[in-house]
């Protein structure tokens, strides 16, 4: 429904704008005439107040799915300081701050609500949400929808059926990161109706992009550690597992350099505080995983060094872009040694699935005493049905998943994520809970491997064993009612749905090998910014659909920069 598309003087100075940017106003007038938008810009183009002004302006509620929860408090309180009402609806919230968002939306005092995509999965959250009519839909970080994101949160992928339960509300898009063809996905996926596009270009220009080959795991260590200690300011760097964030954490903690890790593995409560404490300059470098949406909005980091090359340049973006986002000049140093990019590569080579493998499975999964045999624990399960079918257990993983997106396997029983939305201090803490129901997850979490990440695989039957009243359905329902936990079916429940004829098993194997190779094409281009002797600038600019400098950038290790500012790579001694 169409509103005032011009927020007048005092609501910029609100927002703390006199003047909105070109691509800002484009998406807030195209939303301001009931239009879908999606809107590409650069980390630190402003892109929350594409929604957050049409929402204050008129086009309330708002709902608004962030997979971040920090980002989302700190949004939501920043909103209030503003004198806009907003709310959310995150595991990170007090059952009193939830039970308030609930009521001031349901009296249509509520601008804009803050919600996980995994909440949605509830039906019961759904059909709330939808009674209230929102009148926008923000979908943040919307590359998550597109298949590279299948991995980060899948949850986004059912995206498109939320907005139709929800009455298809104007919807707008945004991200950072979208190449031509990730941004017609995410049309698709969401369904937008002749969606205005708006982008802001790529080029960050205050970002200066260096490449450094190592020859040894000792020169790694050496020239992370030099690069941390030598930097001008806050600094992240990214490493390619939980473990060696650690290691590299504790390392500059003996150097006395104020550093903390940062993993899906810490606490709930840990991560936080890791992230509160960069924020709040008591760290100088944090650790992270390079997995993607680490929720790190800090302006004034001044080094982001990665440990080793990502597997898209997708996720090279994101994570560079977070340097420098308060305009000053950044160095994003990424380094390479000389066995990375082929171990990489032969990950993404790893995974097999031939409609072979494909029958095979559905003839297992169609017969209960073969199915019976495999077993309901899903490692062993997985091994069992590798076996069986002289396949690898992450073929047969790969496999499952790609059944359950061609709807062949009922999503009521077999494999699943229990994704943990409450914090730790409030299962401690909120008597407003069911005592059983706390216990009954608190014992869940007692048997996992990881009890910090209770989004493991698990199968359905495990849940059943633990659940008051061995009704694992109707806890389930009271967990993501009150917003404690979500289930989210995986790729591997046990049951057919129906069973699939050959020709859609044979376009299955098809789409896997396409993702295949797709994924293999986006590694080629991390090559290829990592090896060439090219402007680094160009060949991360065009991959994404941008024209690039017409000459040398002068900010790239490869065209060379400005003689008062020297490569960020000055290593004194080996750290032995």
């Amino acid at each position: 429904m169409p509103h005032d598309s011009r927020p007048s003087a005092e609501m910029l100075r609100r927002f703390g704008v006199a003047q909105l940017r070109p691509g800002q106003q484009a998406a807030c007038d195209a939303i301001a005439a009931g239009r879908d938008v999606l809107v590409v810009l650069p980390t630190g183009g402003g892109k929350s107040l594409c929604y957050q002004l049409p929402a204050a302006c008129g086009a309330a509620p708002a709902i608004v799915v962030s997979p971040l929860v920090a980002l989302m408090k700190d949004q939501v309180d920043a909103l209030t300081r503003r004198g806009v009402c907003a709310g959310q609806l995150s595991g990170a919230a007090t059952a009193t701050e939830r039970d308030r968002a609930w009521s001031l939306l349901e009296d249509g005092a509520l601008t804009l609500l803050y919600l996980a995509p995994e909440a949605l999965a509830s039906k019961a959250t759904l059909r709330r949400l939808a009674r209230v009519v929102p009148r926008l839909l923000a979908v943040d970080e919307a590359h998550c929808i597109s298949e590279w994101g299948e991995s980060f949160r899948p949850s986004y992928l059912g995206l498109g059926t939320v907005r139709r339960a929800l009455g298809d509300p104007p919807t707008v898009a945004l991200t950072a990161t979208a190449t031509p063809r990730t941004a017609r996905e995410i049309v698709d996926r969401l369904a937008l109706r002749d969606p205005v596009i708006v982008s802001g270009g790529f080029d960050r220009a205050n970002l200066r992009l260096w490449v450094r080959p190592v020859t040894s795991e000792a020169e790694r260590l050496t020239g992370i550690l030099a690069l941390g200690q030598g930097a001008a300011g806050p600094a992240i760097v990214y490493a390619n597992s939980r473990r060696d964030t650690e290691r590299l954490a504790g390392a500059y903690v003996r150097r006395g350099v104020a550093a903390a890790a940062f993993h899906a593995g810490l606490p709930t409560v840990e991560r936080a505080g890791v992230q509160e404490r960069f924020q709040a300059n008591r760290l100088s470098i944090i650790v992270a995983t390079n997995a993607f949406g680490m929720g790190v909005d800090k302006p004034d980091v001044r080094l982001v060094v990665h440990a080793a090359p990502p597997l898209t340049l997708e996720a090279y973006y994101q994570e560079a872009g977070r340097g420098g986002r308060d305009g000053n000049v950044a160095d994003c140093v990424l380094l390479h040694g000389p066995n990375d990019l082929a171990r990489a590569r032969a990950q993404i080579h790893a995974d097999r699935v031939s409609s072979q493998l494909l029958a095979g499975l559905v003839a297992i999964l169609a017969d209960g005493e073969s199915l019976r045999r495999v077993g309901a624990q899903v490692p062993e399960a997985l091994r069992r049905l590798g076996l069986a079918l002289s396949a690898a257990p992450r073929d047969v993983a790969a496999a499952l998943r790609l059944l359950v997106e061609a709807g062949a396997l009922a999503p009521s029983e077999g494999m699943g994520e229990l994704r943990l939305l409450a914090t730790g201090t409030r299962l401690e803490h909120d008597r407003s809970l069911d005592g059983a129901d706390v216990a009954a997850l608190r014992a869940f979490l007692a048997l996992r491997a990881d009890r910090s990440a209770v989004d493991q695989p698990v199968h359905s039957r495990e849940l059943r064993e633990l659940a008051p009243d061995r009704d694992a359905t109707r806890w389930l329902q009271r967990l993501a009612a009150r917003q404690v936990a979500v289930w989210q079916p995986l790729s591997a429940p046990w049951r057919l749905a129906h069973r699939p004829s050959d020709e859609l098993l044979a376009a299955l194997a098809a789409r896997h090998t396409l993702r295949q190779e797709r994924n293999l094409w986006r590694h080629g281009q991390v090559a290829r910014m990592v090896v060439e002797a090219r402007c680094r600038r160009l060949v991360l600019l065009r991959y994404f659909g941008d024209v690039g400098p017409r000459g040398p950038c002068g900010a790239c290790d490869v065209c060379g920069t400005s003689r008062d500012l020297p490569p960020p790579w000055v290593v004194s001694r080996r750290v032995p």
